[in-house]
């Protein structure tokens, strides 16, 4: 058997496990060289189905998107097929939500300098971050409450020469550098270079204003506008590109392919030059155009 890395191992040097646990499954593969595993949290996927197109062995599957944004399916929104999988990896690395890790000897894939990774950046200057009250020494929390990933939390006020200020903490597991946070704040205290840059369109004339986009969406990026007037002509869905993670689980999801979504550039590293860094250097792009 050869691996996606190109060693050539026999069938008696592996042992595999797969296991599922209430809503976790559990891939691993155990030789004398390596240990590998990979474990998928279907609460944490959104459906958008980027790692389907990544896998290089076509081992991950859509599931019925409609059904389960509807409740109407508790099966998870991707499966993956044992027998295909080589656990490279790359899926691990394209997911924006980490619903899927896969380690290798006990090392994620993840901001590891062996793998290709994103690069999205999230710089929050602290000295321009301003007090809601400061008599009451409120903190403002408007990014807190504008990211909807629940990423953000304060973990208190300190003072600083003087002056009261407020210290914010930001979960990267949940972070997806959506912006919206850097669109909330009032004092330009947050910057966001975002993962991927691009653009969503709805085409209105085959939209069904059905809401199923607005429901996948991850950041809250699309909505349905109000009708002020019953005679007044407004677009069925609308978009803020600002905050949208460019995650496609819209497009995905959309019954009549009313959405498309294009995007125009990508930020990664490719840390150490590695034999397998070409073919993953390739998967991410393949995102773009």
């Amino acid at each position: 058997m050869t691996n996606y890395f190109g060693d050539i191992m026999s069938e008696d040097e592996l042992s595999y496990t797969l296991k599922f646990n209430e809503g976790i499954m559990l891939f691993e593969r155990d030789s004398t060289r390596e240990n590998r595993r990979l474990i998928y949290d279907k609460d944490r996927c959104t459906g958008c189905g980027m790692c389907v197109e990544a896998c290089p062995t076509k081992a991950v599957y859509l599931g019925p998107l409609g059904a389960i944004n509807k409740g109407l399916s508790d099966v998870p929104h991707i499966s993956i097929d044992a027998e295909k999988c080589v656990l490279c990896g790359i899926c691990s690395a394209i997911c924006l939500f980490n619903s899927i890790n896969v380690e290798i000897d006990g090392r994620s894939v993840k901001n590891n300098r062996d793998f290709v990774n994103y690069e999205g950046i999230h710089i929050f200057n602290q000295n321009k971050c301003s007090m809601k009250n400061e008599e009451k020494l409120e903190a403002c929390e408007d990014c807190m409450n504008a990211c909807p990933r629940n990423a953000i939390t304060f973990a208190g006020i300190k003072e600083v020469e003087d002056k009261n200020i407020n210290t914010m903490e930001r979960d990267e597991d949940k972070c997806v550098f959506c912006s919206a946070c850097e669109k909330a704040c009032p004092t330009e205290a947050i910057k966001v270079n975002k993962i991927f840059d691009g653009e969503l369109v709805v085409d209105q004339e085959i939209c069904q204003g059905c809401g199923s986009c607005k429901e996948i969406c991850p950041t809250g990026a699309i909505y349905l506008p109000n009708y002020n007037k019953l005679w007044e002509k407004v677009p069925k869905v609308e978009v803020t590109t600002q905050i949208c993670c460019f995650c496609s689980a819209c497009e995905k999801v959309c019954p009549v392919n009313a959405i498309t979504l294009k995007r125009s550039s990508v930020k990664y590293t490719k840390g150490e030059e590695k034999s397998w860094t070409k073919a993953w250097e390739k998967a991410f792009k393949s995102f773009v155009g």
